[in-house]
């Protein structure tokens, strides 16, 4: 049998190796091209099914420079993992979610859930399995209330008696999401149920349309509106909870619905696509948990007062199981309302 020419050396030649680094059994040496990428390799795009300026938008904004951080802490001398928001809303968000649902699972897309979009299974065909997606945090639950504008309704029981006379126009943000799913329970809820839904694009759209007078009342999330407080442009009227903070508000509770603050709430998720690969989804989640209990980033979110839920992983996915058990119960009540 004729030998090969082809010896050892040459082999070491060619692939770019020395003797030395293949004794050694050191990979720090293989060419780019030879070695798998250590994640994050590139950069990460994080989809929000919301347009930007909301609240969700903020708090993604805010915790993704603290991800970045520590998936590099996980991955020492790697480059990448700088995350770019990519704010998609069109169709209440379903365009965000199927680019979610068809990303590559290699970790370089992640995403928000919603739980209002859990509706979109109970009123009209399911278009997505939102279970299969992979859990990585349940982010905040947002306490919601129902403000007016600085020249409007003075106070709860004024929005009531007016109900009686007419509709009153409630704005909230987009079809079939959070600030719509949390005005259906709410207005069922307390029983005062004449008012006329206008939807908005978003919270800022729905906050200026308050401020012209288009609307006369609006359902918002605490953390989006707190700078249109503090300026006194809107004031709180009703809030989800146990009590209020706000002077001349009244609380779910004190009508005698304490249950109602925990179920008005919108509830968001950090996740990854469907079948997430496990290295990526590892780091992610190591990622996220230190990233939530940055000091740094506890006082931005501190000093921002957003609700910080902080449930990681499988338990944020048992959560999500379980308020879509409950809104599945008022499947009927959407109906009337989701048409």
């Amino acid at each position: 049998m004729e030998k090969s020419s082809f010896s050892r050396r040459d082999f070491l030649k060619a692939s770019g190796l020395s003797a030395g680094a293949l004794a050694l059994g050191s990979l720090s040496n293989i060419p780019f091209s030879l070695a798998k990428d250590v994640y994050p390799a590139e950069k990460i795009t994080f989809i929000l099914p919301h347009s930007a300026g909301g609240g969700f938008d903020l708090i993604a904004r805010g915790i993704s420079p603290y991800i970045t951080k520590y998936l590099r802490e996980g991955s020492p001398g790697t480059k990448g993992g700088d995350i770019q928001i990519r704010n998609e809303s069109a169709a209440a968000g379903l365009k965000a979610y199927t680019m979610l649902f068809n990303a590559r699972t290699d970790g370089y897309i992640i995403g928000s859930l919603d739980s209002g979009a859990i509706t979109d299974n109970i009123v009209a065909k399911p278009q997505f399995d939102y279970a299969k997606l992979t859990f990585l945090l349940l982010a905040v639950s947002s306490i919601k209330m129902i403000v007016a504008s600085k020249d409007g309704f003075r106070s709860w029981n004024e929005v009531a008696e007016a109900t009686k006379k007419g509709p009153v126009k409630l704005g909230v943000g987009q079809f079939g999401r959070g600030n719509h799913v949390a005005a259906i329970i709410m207005i069922e809820g307390v029983k005062t149920t004449g008012f006329k839904i206008i939807n908005y694009p978003g919270t800022a759209e729905c906050m200026a349309g308050l401020i012209r007078g288009d609307i006369q009342v609006a359902m918002v999330s605490e953390e989006s509106v707190k700078g249109l407080i503090a300026a006194k442009e809107i004031k709180v009227l009703l809030t989800g909870g146990e009590s209020s903070d706000y002077p001349g508000s009244v609380s779910t509770k004190d009508l005698g619905y304490p249950e109602l603050g925990e179920e008005v709430s919108t509830h968001r998720f950090i996740v990854g696509p469907p079948g997430l690969a496990a290295e990526p989804k590892n780091m992610l989640l190591t990622a996220v948990k230190k990233a939530t209990t940055d000091p740094g980033f506890m006082a931005w979110a501190k000093k921002a007062d957003i609700p910080l839920r902080n449930i990681y992983g499988a338990d944020a996915e048992k959560m999500f199981l379980s308020f879509a058990k409950f809104y599945g119960e008022l499947g009927p009540t959407f109906k009337k309302y989701l048409k």
